[in-house]
């Protein structure tokens, strides 16, 4: 028997048979962990972020257009639900820290004062990063914190390649205006 479309799966779903999504779900569970991994990067909390994307994803099947692809549908709906659980728990900015070098962290040499300073300034830059708006501060932790191209930040937002550029050099200049203030106060 050959195997079925991602379509006619889901037609089975919708006219009853439910058991026909756990094909869906074994069939793109790696993609979807892998979505929710570069969002949030943390192995558990990708775990539970794809498990609730789906969720959302069957909850949104009688919206799905079966004329369209599912792949394309299926990823938009796990990026939306990621990201909306992500924006939902408190923020924790604490991966930031992993873009520094903290390689003298151990440094035998380092005073405590070089050190408290080095902390100091990853605070800094993690509440400079946290007080920009929602559309300036993602396409940011994308592009330099998962490493992401303008390409693939423009498919995770649904956004022109443009407008991720715009995004991301209006987000830069807005951080580099709160970094100068407070390099100005620790003079």
């Amino acid at each position: 028997m050959p195997e079925r479309t991602d379509e006619q799966l889901v037609t089975l779903v919708l006219n009853g048979r439910t058991e026909s999504f756990q094909i869906l779900v074994e069939r793109y569970q790696k993609q979807v962990f892998s979505l929710a991994y570069r969002l949030c990067g943390d192995y558990d909390e990708a775990q539970d972020l794809a498990q609730e994307s789906f969720i959302r994803i069957y909850q949104e099947l009688p919206r799905f257009d079966v004329s369209r692809r599912f792949f394309p549908w299926m990823y938009r709906v796990a990026h939306n639900a990621c990201v909306n659980q992500l924006q939902k728990r408190p923020r924790d900015l604490s991966s930031i820290d992993d873009s520094f070098d903290l390689s003298d962290e151990n440094d035998p040499s380092s005073r405590p004062d070089q050190a408290y300073a080095r902390q100091e300034r990853i605070r800094t830059v993690q509440e400079a990063i946290a007080a920009l708006p929602e559309n300036y501060r993602l396409p940011l932790v994308l592009k330099y914190l998962r490493h992401m191209s303008y390409q693939e930040i423009a498919d995770q937002l649904e956004l022109p390649v443009s407008t991720v550029e715009t995004r991301l050099f209006r987000g830069r200049n807005m951080l580099k205006k709160a970094l100068a203030a407070y390099m100005e106060d620790t003079d």
